[in-house]
């Protein structure tokens, strides 16, 4: 499911275009297809934050035990939980 998000945020969001151009994120996406480990979706997701489409990036970072979360959506970085913690984009650079 997000790699699916991945992609149509890269590819359908105009606002976008100013930083990436269709073709550039249709490469993009395929080099995650063919380098990045896929793993299976979360067959159960919790109630977890205030935005329900977030439960399933926390259910499926738990459930195969990532470091953390690399997210700028606000509804996550002010997740009080924070398990797995979450990181901006700016922290995660930080960590390079």
């Amino acid at each position: 499911m997000i790699l699916e998000e991945v992609s149509t945020v890269l590819t359908k969001r105009s606002r976008l275009r100013q930083w990436i151009d269709v073709s550039t994120a249709e490469q993009f996406i395929e080099a995650i297809r063919a380098l990045a480990r896929l793993v299976d979706d979360p067959a159960e997701v919790q109630v977890l934050t205030r935005d329900r489409n977030d439960d399933y990036l926390i259910g499926l970072a738990r459930a195969h035990e990532a470091d953390f979360i690399v997210s700028g959506d606000r509804d996550l970085l002010d997740w009080e939980e924070q398990d797995p913690p979450v990181l901006s984009p700016v922290e995660f650079e930080s960590l390079l």
